[in-house]
């Protein structure tokens, strides 16, 4: 079998571009143009030349490529839809960015290439491309775009060749499956997203004519808001971050006496709800559906995250919001429905398997209500005919804020910062958490002394990455850490992991690999159950962290919901001990 790397290059300015456009809405804009396609093959072929005059039929039955699928495939097919160039079914066609990801690299071609192979690629080439058609370029300018897109597909093909072997069959499996998932697209209900759209400019307009330097100064100006404050007798915060307790406090005090100290805070969250809104709008196409995106391995632990752009499905806000709701944008007609189905607490149930604690993971199936369990754990609840949810929801809520945010390490001044409990209560509930949950702090412990060993037989003369085996068969790859004194004579260790085309450091210790092991081992469920749920022939149309979304006739949706439940309540084989437990329901319109 052979392989090829596929590259298109296309026309893009500001107003014709894939991430103002999504990818449907830019390829069939009036003025794009795919003018050129590269293509480097295992057997030697090298194709520099428009679309149309490609062999196409070298792909079937082989293995395709390229740098960012989810555009050069997502092409292709449209292209095919279009007439622009045959049918043709390769055996495979697979993401080097993808690849890259998983193996510890920045996803981007030059972040890529430069950490792998220590080459630096040069893309002002394509940077100058904007706004240019090919047959207005000039001689020389249609060379260099030539051998910067053959360049391209070459070091696409060299990604390949030196990294495949390393990423798993079941990997490329979730992968593919991710990128047919977002080329599905979502049923969208286009008279209310015109009706949202109509109401947020509405709002948009009311916060701008309640402040007064509109039309004379930036309306986000610091400047403006300081002299203003001045004006009526206010003295200015240092900050006008809401992050900022203080700032916080002054913030919510004086937009109660001064409308246009709201409209302030208020124009920038209406403005990106805005945005977002318009997103929608462009990206979805005359056939009612929006077509975004999801990034596989978007974070080092291997979780998926949004694809870019003003619009982060994985972050859609969970209620309404000035007059608005985005995610009851996602409707479906009146023939099918959605069926949402979503695993409970996953993440606690993985740091409680990593921790080896059995005796909490049988408590927690046994119990109807996993908080519940904890509370008798804690000594704080005894099984009675009443659940605790029931009687004494305040209880309940408090054990929640302890078991999702004590299991990482976090100390008694961070938790209270976390929880917003006074500092005496915060202080308890992490003592009791870690006297009760014995297994979990000694898991952090090890995790610690794994890094220091790790250093430790690096700084011997043998080089050794620290690592850490999860049950799915994948490895958490730190690479080769590094460590510093710091204040009170003790050692930070750090490890460096890809942001867009660099590696940045991050600090270990061993609550935050407890953590990383956690949100790892609960995507490797999840992607299992995306997998299976896909080959159940269920249609999957979104998935958001621990949340499928699937699109299904409306007298099926009961009995696919309940298949859907099943097949995420049934762990991997490969993690048959794991309880686990998943809820959900059809509707509509996407709710949470």
């Amino acid at each position: 079998m052979e392989t090829y790397a596929l590259d298109y290059e296309t026309y893009y300015d500001k107003q014709c571009s894939i991430r103002k456009l999504g990818p449907l809405g830019y390829f069939s804009h009036p003025e794009f143009d795919a003018y050129m396609l590269t293509v480097k093959g295992t057997d030697g072929t090298e194709f520099v030349g428009h679309p149309k005059d490609f062999n196409w039929k070298l792909l079937i039955g082989n293995t395709a490529l390229s740098h960012n699928a989810s555009f050069d495939e997502t092409l292709y097919l449209y292209g095919v839809t279009q007439s622009w160039w045959p049918e043709v079914k390769p055996a495979a066609w697979h993401c080097t960015a993808d690849l890259a990801a998983y193996c510890r690299l920045p996803r981007s071609l030059k972040g890529a290439t430069a950490t792998a192979f220590g080459l630096e690629i040069d893309k002002s080439t394509r940077d100058n491309m904007s706004g240019k058609r090919w047959e207005s370029m000039t001689d020389e300018f249609k060379a260099e775009v030539s051998a910067y897109a053959i360049k391209d597909s070459e070091l696409c093909l060299r990604i390949w060749e030196e990294f495949a072997d390393r990423w798993p069959e079941e990997e490329r499996v979730i992968s593919t499956l991710n990128r047919r998932i977002c080329q599905g697209g979502l049923p969208i209900d286009t008279d209310l997203l015109k009706s949202q759209l109509e109401i947020i400019n509405e709002k948009l307009f009311e916060a701008e004519s309640a402040i007064p330097w509109l039309g004379t100064k930036p309306l986000l100006s610091r400047a403006a808001f300081d002299e203003e404050c001045q004006k009526v007798g206010l003295e200015p915060p240092a900050s006008l971050a809401k992050t900022n307790p203080e700032s916080k406090k002054w913030l919510d005090y004086n937009s109660q006496k001064h409308d246009w100290i709201a409209a302030t805070q208020n124009w920038r969250r209406i403005n990106a709800i805005k945005k977002k809104i318009e997103s929608f709008d462009v990206a979805t196409m005359p056939d009612g559906r929006y077509y975004g995106g999801c990034m596989y391995f978007g974070a080092h632990t291997g979780r998926f995250s949004g694809g870019g752009g003003n619009l982060n499905l994985q972050n859609l806000p969970r209620e309404e919001m000035f007059g608005v709701n985005l995610r009851h944008l996602i409707s479906t007609k009146n023939d099918t429905r959605l069926v949402v189905a979503d695993l409970s607490q996953i993440e606690v149930r993985t740091l409680c398997w990593l921790a080896g604690d059995r005796d909490m993971l049988k408590e927690i199936e046994e119990s109807e209500d996993i908080y519940e369990a904890f509370a008798i754990r804690f000594g704080k609840w005894e099984k009675c005919g009443e659940s605790l949810k029931k009687n004494d929801p305040f209880l309940r809520h408090k054990i929640k804020a302890m078991v999702l945010g004590c299991g990482y390490g976090a100390g008694k001044k961070r938790f209270k910062e976390m929880s917003g409990m006074p500092q005496k209560l915060a202080s308890a509930s992490v003592d009791l958490y870690r006297s009760s949950m014995e297994k979990v702090p000694k898991l952090w412990r090890k995790y610690g002394a794994d890094i220091n060993g790790a250093y430790n037989l690096s700084e011997q003369g043998m080089p050794t990455p620290f690592t850490v085996d999860l049950p799915s068969g994948r490895v958490l790859n730190y690479g080769l850490i590094s460590a510093d004194k710091v204040e009170g004579g003790r050692i930070q260790y750090t490890a460096y992991f890809p942001k867009g085309a660099k590696m940045v450091p991050i600090r270990l210790w061993g609550g935050f690999i407890a953590e990383n092991a956690s949100q790892a081992l609960a995507r490797d469920i999840f992607s299992d159950m995306l997998v299976r749920v896909a080959a159940a022939g269920h249609n999957i149309i979104m998935h958001v962290h621990d949340e499928i979304v699937v699109e299904a006739d409306a007298d099926k949706a009961d009995a696919a919901l309940a298949d859907i439940l099943n097949i995420m309540s049934t762990p991997p084989e490969w993690i048959a001990d794991i309880p686990l437990s998943a809820e959900g329901a059809t509707m509509t319109c996407y709710t949470k």
